[in-house]
């Protein structure tokens, strides 16, 4: 979520360990969802928690139906840690000025159709259309020759529909009280995201409405679990933000250039 969302494929500074059989450890930057990710070689090194079997059922079932948009899970190592492969590239610390090109868009848009589209109606998305990754943040995304080409981070993952991620990613990549680009660009680049990715017709129908209730979702998430007790934070902000420009976001679509 937002700043607090890990950054894990990229080393930060830090002492650096070492696993059981010599290999360096190098610690991961990370928010505060999930300490402790480090890079072992090709590998990252997680903690496993309460989410990890459902986590570690979508990504075997990824490897499965040969869906390469997501880290493959190697096993458990001698710590108890999950292992994933580490994928190489490009990794942003930072995306609240929401300035993205029209191709960026676009890769960011397939690359999560790829991912919905992988496990739509699969045993681990259960009676729902799909599994969300509940979290696709420019932070959680690895780039290659400047675009997004991978997603990690599938902590949030669960069954949902996709119109779900879809207004998560909207927010996150276009929209904010920090965005630097004009309203009617970004919306402009909503429609590129949503044309590229197939949504259409009524679906697309009323997301800024989506846009700010799953925003209200992860505010009330992250409060239930004591990560935020502030009544003015940067969610709160952002929350003012979206549900003043919520219907502009809505008649932008309407409106093609």
């Amino acid at each position: 979520m937002g700043p607090s969302a890990e950054l894990r494929a990229f080393p930060h500074a830090g002492s650096l360990g070492a696993s059981e059989n010599g290999e360096r450890e190098i610690p991961l930057g990370g928010g505060r969802i999930t300490e402790g990710v480090v890079r072992v070689g090709d590998t990252v090194r997680r903690p496993v928690g309460a989410q990890s079997p459902f986590v570690h059922r979508l990504l075997r079932h990824f490897e499965a139906v040969g869906c390469d948009a997501a880290p493959r899970l190697l096993g458990i190592d001698e710590k108890g840690r999950e292992v994933l492969s580490f994928q190489e590239g490009e990794v942003r610390v930072e995306f609240r000025a929401r300035e993205w090109k029209s191709a960026q868009i676009s890769a960011a848009a397939r690359l999560l159709r790829r991912l919905h589209d992988a496990s739509a109606g699969a045993a681990v998305a259960g009676d729902q259309e799909t599994v969300c990754h509940n979290d696709f943040s420019p932070l959680n995304v690895t780039f290659a020759d400047g675009l997004p080409a991978f997603a990690f981070d599938f902590d949030q993952a669960a069954p949902g529909p996709r119109t779900r991620d879809l207004a998560y990613a909207a927010w996150l990549w276009l929209f904010g009280a920090d965005a630097v680009a004009p309203l009617d660009r970004q919306v402009g680049l909503l429609r590129t995201f949503l044309d590229v990715y197939g949504l259409g017709g009524e679906r697309r129908e009323g997301i800024g409405a989506l846009i700010v209730g799953r925003v209200e979702d992860e505010l009330a998430m992250h409060q239930r679990a004591g990560r935020i007790t502030a009544p003015d934070t940067w969610l709160h902000r952002e929350l003012v933000w979206l549900r003043e420009h919520a219907d502009a976001i809505d008649r932008g679509l309407r409106t093609r250039p």
